[in-house]
């Protein structure tokens, strides 16, 4: 017997859902905020506990997340409120997908903002602005973006536009199409600016730095840390990973994929530490620069390295298509949503998401230079929606779709999804899940609430 289909269609191969999953899992948070937070975080014993993290937090999430999607081949929405009118779950667990597609909306509305600086900063590479730049010439330039909202609105635009255009296509013209270019290309193309990097820098005070450790290293910040990172990483918690699910064949196993997903996610993070760090040690930068490393420190390295104008034209060029590919995944519930719901026409519901998303980006944009008021917490409204989405609406989101799946999902149910054809690998899943990925994200979470 045929399986059923969802009314977007069918990933053609498991590598499609693989490139797809990873693409939305290899962002910003991968390129640009993983070296940051390792270099705040002292290094290897960071990674240590960061890898834990995927293992134990975010695979069996991701895993969850996946097969809660394919368990009705629906929008999440959708499915939540198939399983309740079934009397398998409680009508209020519609409140989940709903929270996982505002984190995404709203993750978006100043992720757009973070990724026209990207274009901004290529648009400067390209054309020699990081020539011969010192530490105030850099500052400045980053500084002049920000105050500057006209520039900021130009790239935020392009990218949205971009954006919509790919998740308006169907999911084998757009999603599938991109991802199957765009992934390959970054992995290869960061591997071999990894090699460059160490070829000219400090390698092996880099290389100390990343992966050497100690026990005395890991505090309970470095923990609370390591686990958001590895939620916003892997793009678990605001549904796009649960829309995808749906268009999974029923033939292939969701552990091993998933599997791959966080190997890959790991290794551009990985990338990006080597192309970065043997250069900031090179140059002797401070590697506690925070977020300001990619746009204040880098073009510092680049524009006064050899051949830097190029280099820095890939790597901004990189961080632009790593953006991309997460980006097209936060829109993607609310569109299949209006898409099977109200049969509009999947461009149309990009364009109207897109909108929304566009609008509240100008507002998020503004509030770095005209609009610079603390609105709650003494944050602005580009801080407080990064501190809302990341301390409580994302951890929040995980760990309500993990209990739905882990409590309250029959058993029999999820085991015909055939999440792995092992059943010893079933049980790993279900209990890691159930007994420790489940309790570590509400201590955590909670821990980061009080400020422990």
């Amino acid at each position: 017997m045929p399986e059923s289909r969802c009314l977007q269609g069918i990933w053609s191969s498991p590598w499609i859902f693989i490139f797809a999953a990873s693409g939305s899992a290899v962002g910003l948070g991968n390129i640009w905020k993983f070296p940051y937070v390792l270099g705040e975080n002292g290094g290897g014993a960071f990674l240590v506990v960061y890898c834990l993290c995927l293992l134990l937090v975010g695979l069996p999430v991701l895993i969850a997340e996946v097969a809660l999607g394919r368990t009705v081949r629906s929008n999440p929405i959708d499915t939540v409120n198939d399983l309740s009118e079934r009397r398998i779950v409680h009508p209020a667990w519609v409140l989940v997908p709903w929270l996982a597609g505002i984190t995404g909306f709203l993750i978006l509305t100043f992720y757009s903002v973070i990724a026209g600086w990207s274009i901004a900063y290529l648009d400067r590479a390209i054309t020699g602005g990081f020539d011969n730049i010192t530490q105030v010439g850099a500052s400045s330039m980053f500084n002049e973006l920000l105050a500057t909202p006209s520039e900021m609105l130009l790239w935020h635009s392009v990218f949205m536009v971009l954006v919509v255009l790919t998740v308006g296509q169907s999911v084998t013209r757009g999603l599938s199409a991109v991802v199957r270019i765009l992934l390959p290309v970054l992995v290869v193309t960061l591997l071999l600016l990894a090699c460059y990097s160490m070829m000219i820098g400090n390698m092996s005070e880099a290389l100390n730095f990343m992966f050497r450790w100690s026990w005395q290293n890991i505090t309970f910040d470095v923990v609370l840390a390591a686990v958001g990172l590895a939620l916003f990483s892997l793009s678990v918690g605001m549904g796009a990973m649960f829309a995808y699910g749906a268009y999974m064949s029923k033939r292939m196993s969701i552990a091993r994929a998933c599997s791959i997903v966080v190997g890959v996610d790991l290794l551009v993070a990985l990338l990006a530490g080597l192309v970065i760090f043997p250069l900031v040690f090179s140059f002797d930068i401070d590697v506690q620069a925070g977020s300001s490393l990619t746009f204040v420190s880098l073009p510092i390295i680049f524009g006064n390295l050899l051949g830097g104008q190029f280099f820095a034209g890939v790597f901004f060029l990189l961080l632009v298509v790593a953006a991309l590919t997460s980006a097209i995944s936060m829109l993607e519930l609310f569109v299949a949503w209006l898409h099977e719901k109200f049969y509009i026409a999947r461009l149309k519901a990009a364009l109207l998401m897109g909108m929304a998303v566009w609008f509240v980006g100008i507002a998020v944009l503004l509030s770095l230079n005209h609009w610079d008021s603390k609105l709650m917490f003494g944050l602005n409204l580009f801080e407080l929606l990064d501190k809302f989405t990341s301390l409580i609406l994302l951890p929040v989101g995980a760990i309500l779709l993990s209990v739905l799946v882990a409590w309250f999902i029959p058993r029999p149910m999820l085991q015909n999804e055939m999440i792995t054809k092992q059943a010893n690998h079933f049980q790993w899943w279900y209990k890691t899940l159930k007994y420790i990925s489940i309790p570590a994200m509400i201590v955590i979470t909670l821990a980061g609430w009080i400020g422990v």
